[in-house]
């Protein structure tokens, strides 16, 4: 099912490692404003293993790492066990643009990572920037022009500093301010009547090992999801994980969501929509 779209643009951000109790821990205010403004849980559920690659091609891709061949943290191209349809590729089909940018990566895996975009569609993937101010100010161009379709941002400010000092230490602290900080500006910069925000962390961490995230533990797989702007309406979500977000962007911008999804779409976070059969 899908409904008349009054969203033609989604605005997602990764924010890569971000436990869901930081947000009141830290007094993270943007979060908190759009929480209020939008739907939201702090109870979701990544995938298992909860690590970055195999968590950002479940969004990417709508299925499990099972499915889609990434198991763990290393990145490199997969034989995937059943055929795949990228979000970005499958919007490409529908005529709408994606955009990616995250943080440089190492110069070795440059030439993977470029890859890794063009085999998931994506128009645009730009990897610069150490912190999520300059990955946002690398993102602004594409923000002021593309007005449809699918961007996507990845910032690791906390991530890198729970690997680096702990989880919920004061720089870990800081790297959730910086990110919270840097939303508030994404948010001035696109927020306008169709263009719909997800923001959501791809893993918690500090379950079994303080400067860790790989684990079953609830600390490292419960996450955070926020859905804020065109559509939305302020209301809790009903029990949500990571895999229900890329048919929910789908379906937001009036796209069909593959068979092969394994998620459901979060109905409940928009206002009254029209539901038709696809």
């Amino acid at each position: 099912m899908h409904y008349d779209p009054v969203v033609r643009r989604v605005v997602a951000v990764i924010l890569d490692g971000l436990r869901p109790d930081a947000i009141q821990r830290f007094n993270l205010e943007t979060l908190h404003r759009l929480m209020a403004g939008g739907s939201w849980t702090l109870r979701a559920t990544t995938v298992a293993p909860s690590v970055t690659t195999a968590a950002v091609t479940s969004l990417m891709t709508g299925v499990s790492p099972a499915s889609h061949g990434l198991a763990g943290d290393h990145l490199f191209i997969p034989r995937a066990k059943q055929h795949l349809t990228p979000m970005p590729a499958h919007l490409a089909a529908h005529g709408l643009p994606s955009s990616g940018f995250m943080g440089q990566v190492p110069a070795i895996f440059r030439g993977v990572a470029a890859r890794v975009g063009r085999r998931l569609g994506l128009d645009t993937l730009r990897l610069a920037g150490n912190c999520a101010a300059e990955v946002l100010d690398n993102a602004r161009t594409t923000i002021m022009s593309q007005r449809t379709g699918l961007i996507l941002l990845h910032w690791a400010d906390a991530d890198r500093a729970g690997h680096d000092s702990g989880w919920m230490s004061p720089a870990y602290a800081e790297g959730c301010r910086r990110m919270d900080a840097a939303l508030a500006t994404l948010v001035e910069l696109a927020d306008d009547s169709e263009t719909l925000f997800v923001g959501l962390a791809d893993h918690g961490g500090g379950g079994r090992v303080a400067n860790d995230h790989e684990s079953d533990h609830a600390l490292d797989r419960t996450i955070p999801i926020v859905l804020y702007g065109a559509g939305v309406v302020p209301r809790p979500l009903g029990p949500s994980r990571l895999l229900d977000v890329p048919p929910t962007i789908l379906s937001a911008l009036g796209v069909g969501v593959p068979a092969t999804y394994e998620g459901r779409i979060l109905w409940e976070a928009f206002a009254t929509p029209e539901a038709v059969v696809a």
